[in-house]
C-alpha cells in the first residue's frame, strides 16, 4: 500500500498575481491510494474551514501539462466528455495562444488527440487516488464553487509504503486561510 502527502496549494485570485513565499496559502494533506476524490474533497473542505456545500470537479494534468480527464462530483456525474470536442483549427490556435509551438511534437499529438477525442468524465466518488497515477501526475486542478470559483493546485509532495486508518487527514497548513465568504461590511 501506498500513502501520499498532497499539497493544496490555493490559487491566486486573479491568477496574475503571484504571492511571495508567506503569503500562499496551503494545507498538506496524507491520503492512501484507497481513498476516493470524494474522501480528497471533504478533506480540503474541512482544512479550508469551508460550511457551505457546492459544487466541485477535479482536473488531472500528465507530466507535460496537458489536462487527460475531470472527475465530477457524484451528483454531477453523467458520464459524458470531459470538456466539449474542439475542431483542427481551434486546436492549433489553442497550441499557439499558449506558446506551445517549442513543446515536443508528442506532447502536442497528445494533446490534439484528447481535444479531438476528450475522454469521458469521471465520478470523483469511484475514483481512488492510486488509480490516478499519482508519481506520473504534474499536478491535480481542483475547483470549488463555481460561483467564487475557488481554485486549487495539488501536487505529490511525498510518498511513502504504508496506509491509514481511516480518513485522509491535514497534517500541515500555511498562510492564512481566508473566509469562504467575503465580507462586504469589510
Amino acid at each position: 500500500m501506498t500513502a501520499y502527502t498532497l499539497r493544496v496549494e490555493l490559487a491566486p485570485n486573479p491568477p496574475i498575481f503571484e504571492p511571495d513565499e508567506d503569503e500562499k496559502v496551503w494545507c498538506d494533506i496524507e491520503v492512501d491510494k484507497t481513498h476516493t476524490l470524494v474522501e480528497l474533497h471533504e478533506a480540503i473542505f474541512d482544512a479550508f474551514d469551508r460550511w457551505d456545500a457546492h459544487m466541485y470537479e477535479f482536473m488531472i494534468y500528465d507530466s507535460d501539462g496537458i489536462a487527460t480527464r475531470s472527475y465530477a462530483m457524484p451528483e454531477q456525474y453523467e458520464g459524458g466528455p470531459s470538456w466539449p470536442a474542439m475542431d483542427s483549427e481551434q486546436i492549433e490556435r489553442a497550441i499557439s495562444q499558449v506558446g506551445a509551438e517549442d513543446e515536443p511534437e508528442a506532447a502536442k499529438e497528445r494533446f490534439r488527440d484528447l481535444r479531438l477525442n476528450p475522454p469521458e468524465e469521471g465520478n470523483a466518488g469511484e475514483t481512488t487516488i492510486g488509480e490516478l497515477n499519482p508519481e506520473e501526475l504534474k499536478w491535480i486542478h481542483y475547483q470549488f464553487d463555481f460561483g467564487d470559483n475557488w481554485e486549487h493546485i495539488i501536487t505529490v509532495e511525498e510518498s511513502r509504503e504504508g496506509s491509514l486508518d481511516g480518513d485522509p487527514q491535514v497534517v500541515e497548513k500555511h498562510g492564512p486561510i481566508p473566509p469562504q465568504y467575503h465580507d462586504p461590511a469589510e
